[in-house]
């Protein structure tokens, strides 16, 4: 098995060439928009015209007293969830194809690091998480209570009503506690904080599943990893683009595995 680049390093190198181009246009059209920015909020979306206007309209510039920039990254999206997240005040960073919510994640999180924002936070953009909670999340972070800050709908609430999905999320759980010796609750939150320079030493390469790759990596990092309560809501509108609760199920578990055995085995040794 072999082991990518650590997130930072494979933004200084550009590694991508997707990744490459993309924020080299990003950067030329907003040469200044992340000056003296301390949180970076990256919002992924892949066809979420009818949902990102409102996920925007609840994230301020700051967040406390720390200045605050979100940035849209656009994967792929073929509706105007760019043209909509511009109206809105946003900027956006739009690869020309879509490869899945991991790639568009690790694409943002290399804005983070090209830019030396200390601060990254993300908020998924189908509504189902309250940017509100970012403002707690982000001062654990940045009074260095906590590297890595993770919404947990178990420690909160779920209004989603799929006890097929909250079983899952149990069970993942206990699997991430059981094999990374790392009590953790909920997996796959879609609001989470941490330190950007965490990722000199996180690795990241799934595509699509990404959230549990993301935390056992940080976890195996060295991060302080903290749970805070939050409530997941239904969507605003659409479905999500991951499946199925079984396909979901066997891609997340594989994922899990194969990223626990690259970071215990090949990474760490």
């Amino acid at each position: 098995m072999s082991s990518p680049l650590p997130v930072s390093t494979e933004a200084r190198l550009g590694t991508d060439p997707i990744d490459r181009e993309t924020l080299a246009e990003f950067m030329s059209d907003n040469p200044k928009a992340l000056e003296e920015v301390s949180v970076l909020v990256l919002i992924p979306a892949y066809n979420e015209e009818r949902n990102i206007a409102k996920v925007a309209s609840v994230i301020s510039s700051s967040i406390g007293d720390l200045k605050a920039q979100t940035v849209v990254v656009s994967d792929g999206s073929t509706d105007n969830t760019v043209e909509m997240a511009k109206e809105a005040g946003l900027l956006v960073c739009a690869a020309p194809i879509n490869r899945g919510q991991g790639a568009a994640l690790k694409l943002g999180y290399k804005v983070a690091c090209l830019n030396n924002i200390p601060i990254v936070a993300v908020v998924d953009a189908d509504g189902q998480w309250n940017p509100s909670d970012l403002e707690l999340m982000v001062k654990m972070v940045r009074d260095k209570s906590s590297d890595f800050v993770q919404g947990s709908r178990v420690l909160g609430h779920s209004e989603v009503g799929d006890p097929i999905r909250d079983l899952g999320v149990k069970v993942f759980a206990r699997l991430i506690s059981f094999l990374t010796k790392y009590p953790v609750t909920d997996t796959s939150s879609g609001i989470r904080v941490l330190r950007t320079e965490l990722l000199d030493r996180i690795r990241l390469e799934e595509p699509q599943y990404q959230s549990s790759e993301l935390l056992i990596s940080a976890i195996y990092a060295g991060a302080t990893v903290t749970e805070h309560p939050v409530v997941m809501s239904k969507r605003h509108t659409g479905k999500s683009k991951k499946g199925n609760n079984l396909k979901y199920g066997l891609n997340y578990a594989r994922v899990v595995f194969s990223t626990w055995i690259r970071e215990r085995f090949v990474v760490r040794g």
